[in-house]
């Protein structure tokens, strides 16, 4: 009897023990997930956080834009047209046809060349797809679907002269599109009694007239006016300033002092 009663407490005993670990080990729990909550909310929030398509598509447009202004200098420096003029250097190759090819042709004065098959033909004033065209009408009289390519070895026909008062005037070769800037830098831009704000640029109209166009370089170089860009057969005119009156002033004083020595 005294042994049932021992076993019976012993497993009321157990049972208590069981019943209060139990409840312990499921707070630990319910504290442990109370805890990883707030971390675990944050990296969800951190993972939702996404760019909005607007604001994505707005990104990529900057990109493009920064992209397209850093390229853009360099298109803008060449021409869109070019025409061939007297001293300029083409390459004509036919494919497949070495006979029919000619390389680094020099345009001469009257702006005709012979050319096998074809005869004379004009280049100067044209572009390179216009006597393409011609040159593959030409040769299919006598050669089946020339496939023609020109290429522009040399250019010497576009000039550009800048007179007045820079370090360095004369007629200079434009090679590709210009400034009125540049060109003032290719001929040492304007001396001490060159009059910055009175540039010119004087252009041929398709009338045969001349017309000036006014520059002020000024303007320009505090970023307050937009530069010009020339064209072949432009004249860049800087005129003298009040400085260069007074220098002519003074040297036809000295040399009328100097001429009264003389005399007496």
């Amino acid at each position: 009897m005294k042994m049932l009663r021992n076993h019976f407490f012993a497993i009321l005993l157990t049972t208590f023990v069981a019943g209060f670990a139990f409840p312990q080990s499921e707070l630990d729990k319910a504290s442990k997930s109370q805890e990883s909550k707030p971390a675990d909310k944050k990296r969800a929030e951190v993972q939702t956080k996404t760019i909005p398509d607007a604001d994505r598509q707005a990104l990529r447009r900057e990109t493009q834009s920064e992209e397209e202004a850093a390229v853009l200098p360099y298109i803008n420096n060449f021409f869109a047209t070019t025409r061939l003029g007297p001293e300029d250097v083409i390459s004509v190759d036919v494919f497949d046809q070495p006979n029919y090819s000619r390389m680094n042709i020099v345009v001469p004065p009257n702006g005709k060349i012979s050319y096998p098959l074809i005869g004379h033909i004009v280049i100067a004033g044209r572009t390179i797809e216009e006597l393409e065209k011609e040159f593959t009408e030409k040769l299919s009289e006598y050669i089946r679907e020339p496939k023609v390519s020109i290429q522009i070895a040399q250019v010497h026909s576009l000039k550009y002269m800048v007179i007045g008062d820079v370090a360095q005037p004369g007629i200079y070769e434009m090679t590709r599109r210009l400034t009125v800037t540049e060109a003032l830098a290719k001929a040492g831009y304007v001396t001490r009694f060159g009059n910055l704000s009175k540039v010119s640029v004087l252009r041929m109209q398709k009338e045969g007239t001349t017309a000036a166009i006014p520059v002020n370089m000024k303007e320009i170089e505090r970023g307050k006016a937009q530069d010009m860009y020339l064209i072949p057969g432009d004249t860049v005119v800087v005129p003298g300033n009040k400085f260069k009156t007074v220098d002519k002033l003074m040297n036809i004083t000295m040399l009328a002092s100097w001429m009264r020595v003389i005399v007496r």
